[in-house]
């Protein structure tokens, strides 16, 4: 597998091992070839090819267009996939079904290692479908199983930028438009999340103060101690608290996400916020429920 997908995709996209699979017809030897039609919002679109298809090396092409914007290097590309043996034909999963969007940037470490599909989704636009085809890295040693060819379609959902704490009139504007998460807690003090209907996480990291802190101002090398609790935008669900372990938690301000290191920077001890943070100063690759745009509540309980 190719590192920048291994790396950058939450699912891992690994290669079939069959090497000997028997495909009927005479196959293809051109993306030109693949069709791509959409189907209902949250499923995948229908995909038809030519097994087996068999290129020379990868590469990858825009099949349907969408509209809007195209992306630019340094901005980061939100999408779905499907992703299917080249050789046989069949389906090897993907992420159509998945509440949040996967995510990566273009960059210069992808052209590097993902020169066609960089070439591709350079200039994509919202809607824009790609058809990228991957050849396996070639196996070394006797033992090792050889890998059949990959064709990863891509549906580009977004493209954004990286996004910026925003300023306390935006934070103030969305919240008197009830565009944020609102926090309520039970009788011990336990938070609970709940998130505004119709409404998408914001592009930029947004800190909510609820209460202001008194004590020693947070720099981006301090450890501190915290209460939190997290939950994903897309669906609500907590998949991480303090709180339910009974203790606060210790942590460098410079070893934990982005999002949490620009969001508690400049914070004095005895803050309590809200941080809404997108996917791209998050998790970028996902883990399991922390996928995706995420909210937190923080308590800063000491600063060191």
């Amino acid at each position: 597998m190719r590192k920048i997908l291994a790396t950058m995709l939450p699912f891992a996209l690994l290669l079939t091992a069959c090497s000997s699979a028997d495909s009927e017809g005479s196959g293809s030897d051109s993306l030109d070839d693949v069709t791509i039609t959409a189907t209902d919002a949250g499923s995948a679109p229908k995909v038809e090819f030519d097994a087996p298809l068999e290129l020379p090396e990868s590469a990858a092409q825009v099949v349907n267009e969408g509209e809007g914007e195209g992306a630019v290097d340094g901005q980061w590309i939100r999408f779905h996939f499907a992703q299917y043996d080249a050789v046989t034909g069949e389906s090897a999963g993907g992420t159509y079904d998945s509440p949040t969007a996967q995510t990566f940037e273009l960059n210069e470490q992808m052209k590097s290692l993902e020169p066609s599909l960089y070439d591709a989704l350079l200039g994509s636009k919202p809607g824009d479908n790609v058809a990228y085809y991957q050849k396996p890295v070639e196996s070394t040693g006797a033992s090792a199983a050889a890998q059949n060819p990959q064709l990863l379609v891509l549906t580009v959902d977004r493209v954004k930028d990286k996004g910026i704490k925003a300023e306390a009139s935006e934070v103030a504007e969305l919240e008197e438009a009830g565009k944020l998460p609102e926090i309520s807690f039970d009788d011990k003090g336990v938070p609970s999340v709940k998130i505004p209907e119709g409404v998408d996480a914001p592009d930029d990291l947004i800190v909510q103060v609820i209460e202001e802190g008194d004590g020693k101002e947070a720099t981006a090398e301090s450890t501190v101690k915290a209460n939190y609790a997290g939950w994903n935008w897309a669906e609500g669900k907590e998949f991480d608290s303090s709180f339910s372990r009974g203790e606060p938690t210790e942590f460098p301000l410079n070893g934990v996400i982005e999002g949490w290191t620009k969001g508690l920077t400049g914070l004095k001890e005895g803050a309590k916020v809200m941080l809404s943070i997108p996917t791209e100063l998050a998790y970028v690759q996902g883990q399991g429920d922390a996928s995706g745009d995420l909210i937190f509540y923080v308590e800063l309980v000491e600063v060191k």
